[in-house]
């Protein structure tokens, strides 16, 4: 990885489309007829997603079921409250409610609507991210008498869930089976959705001729039913149009779809026509999109931080009304049976003492270690204040010297690498943990505005071997750069062919960090397992020491020189991280 083709990698807007199951009242033929006008209109409420009307409709029916002990109402009930649950995003509530309509749906007249519980359990489950249990429950619907509609969704889903564990040739025939009946039936809109499935299986094989094929047709089909375009399908189009090289057309696609999407959507397509243009090698036009991109990222951020104050304000509420029912129930129970009260209070205050006395005891065990990782957490931070004043005062007078040069096309490109390293710096600022691909990021753009910044120019080079995921290795943050810096600083700095090189691989369990450079290595009077001393360096030696004592991994550090023909050849810095 290279600062000439360094690109992120590409962030998809979902895995695949999941069918619910929610047309079952309508046929629900089985029940009185003083019941069937209900049922129906609870159905048409969710097809209209008109929620809280159909979930006092349900609880209506439900109360009704109970008082007039009819099971099959009692289980249609509760599996419309999952339903609606599930839709709004609330998958506890809704397994539940799907679990007790189980145990209502028994016999063979009601095996239609246990299998529409099985696809929902499914569905819930494949959001939950728990494939297998969604597998379980959407094989235990597969059976042979299932109506053709039901076996429809269950298959298209089932072929999603496949696809997420990876299980590709089950996936493929599921996809081709569950499209052959949509076809059968005349279903276009789940026969459009197939396709787009069938999309984003074939860009996770790299076949992005089939790819871009599929998204296609399903475009086409939902086009002849006068749907709006599906930005799940065109961002795989777009998507796959880049990766084999047409990048005017998947712009084109990428811009297509921003006008239908949700503002999340914008998000991940602004960051695909970053990395489009950034290929393209337009500066200009990649600035923009990434400059999108945050907006719409720092506005989601907030719509995230409301939500959430939003949903702690609920739970204090209806915490601190089960606290109120409890205190009264307490107090009741104290008037009726006085004497046996005060011995439970006796028992619970010496209890509470003897928790106090083991949590003082623990607290006193551990009150160093804590102060030492605030401390260190402190020092950290103060380690990324280093990076303003002097480094930003060089940064900004190259900008100014590119503009004095009427260098416009190296100041944008500067300009975007250093905008882009103040915000991870920033963003990662109050971060304990990073994944290693942010980490690399972060040093990229750094090594680049010093290299631009250099008297004498030097190279490097980021590399990491081919079975390691660097989006999946969490590593401190800022743990890197201190080293990188001294590098430069006491490396390559004043050098012709300055050379920095950082390898990062797999070493059994750990993970091993390589930095090295061929500048004149450490002094003879210096210990070999130590660098030229700078606040960074002490800081970051201080805080591998506490991680290494409060975290859940290890941490070394190795420093020497390279020998070639008994001279020195430059520093090595060996970091090993293992847990």
């Amino acid at each position: 990885m290279s600062p000439s083709n360094y690109c992120e990698g590409p962030i998809r807007l979902l895995g695949f489309y999941i069918i619910l199951s929610v047309g079952f009242f309508a046929q629900a033929a089985v029940e009185p007829l003083a019941y069937q006008k209900e049922l129906s209109l609870v159905d048409s409420l969710l097809q209209k997603k008109d929620y809280e009307q159909a979930k006092n409709n349900l609880y209506h029916l439900l109360q009704r079921g109970q008082t007039v002990r009819d099971n099959g109402l009692m289980g249609r009930s509760y599996m419309g409250l999952g339903s609606v649950l599930l839709q709004q995003g609330k998958p506890d509530s809704a397994l539940s409610f799907y679990l007790k309509s189980i145990d209502y749906l028994v016999g063979k007249q009601h095996a239609k609507e246990r299998a529409s519980v099985f696809i929902n359990l499914g569905t819930l489950y494949s959001q939950l991210k728990q494939f297998s249990l969604a597998e379980h429950y959407l094989q235990k619907a597969l059976t042979k008498d299932l109506p053709a509609a039901l076996r429809l969704k269950c298959l298209s889903n089932l072929a999603g869930v496949y696809l997420e564990q990876k299980k590709r040739k089950e996936a493929l025939l599921t996809f081709q089976k569950a499209l052959h009946l949509a076809k059968n039936q005349k279903n276009k809109l789940v026969e459009a959705i197939l396709y787009t499935n069938l999309s984003n299986f074939y860009i996770e094989e790299k076949a992005w001729d089939q790819s871009i094929e599929h998204a296609k047709i399903s475009l086409s089909i939902r086009e002849s039913l006068r749907q709006t375009p599906s930005v799940i399908t065109l961002n795989n189009l777009g998507y796959a149009l880049i990766r084999k090289g047409e990048f005017l057309q998947g712009v084109h696609v990428f811009k297509k779809a921003l006008p239908y999407a949700s503002l999340s959507e914008k998000k991940q397509l602004y960051y695909n026509l970053y990395t489009a243009y950034k290929s393209m090698g337009s500066d200009r036009l990649s600035w923009k999109a990434i400059e999108a991109y945050d907006n719409i990222k720092d506005s989601l951020a907030t719509l995230d931080y409301e939500q959430k104050v939003a949903a702690l304000t609920a739970a204090y509420q209806s915490a601190e009304k089960q606290r109120k029912i409890e205190q009264l129930a307490r107090e009741n129970a104290i008037q009726k049976q006085q004497l046996r009260q005060q011995l439970y209070l006796i028992f619970a205050v010496c209890l509470i003492v003897l928790l106090l006395i083991g949590l003082i005891v623990l607290r006193w065990r551990n009150l160093k270690v804590k102060q030492q990782l605030e401390t260190a957490i402190l020092q950290r931070r103060f380690l990324l204040l280093q990076l303003n004043p002097h480094f930003i005062f060089n940064a900004l007078q190259s900008v100014q010297q590119y503009i004095y040069r009427n260098n416009s096309a190296l100041s944008m490109q500067y300009l975007s690498s250093f905008s882009r390293l103040i915000r991870l710096v920033l963003e990662n600022s109050d971060k304990e943990l990073i994944p290693l691909e942010e980490e690399l990021d972060l040093l990229d753009k750094y090594l680049h505005l010093q290299q631009l910044n250099a008297s004498r120019s030097f190279t490097y080079d980021i590399q990491f071997s081919p079975e390691l995921k660097e989006e999946e290795v969490l590593i401190p943050s800022m743990l890197l750069q201190p080293l990188v810096e001294n590098a430069i600083v006491h490396g390559v700095k004043n050098r012709e062919d300055g050379k920095i090189r950082i390898y990062v691989e797999k070493e059994g369990a750990a993970l091993h960090l390589l930095i090295e450079d061929n500048g004149n290595g450490i002094p003879v009077n210096k210990n070999a397992n130590s660098l030229h001393r700078s606040m960074s360096m002490d800081i970051l030696k201080q805080r591998i020491l506490v991680l290494n004592r409060t975290g859940p991994y290890q941490i070394s550090m190795e420093i020497s020189n390279k020998q070639m023909d008994g001279a020195s050849q430059g520093t090595c810095v060996h970091l090993r991280i293992s847990r």
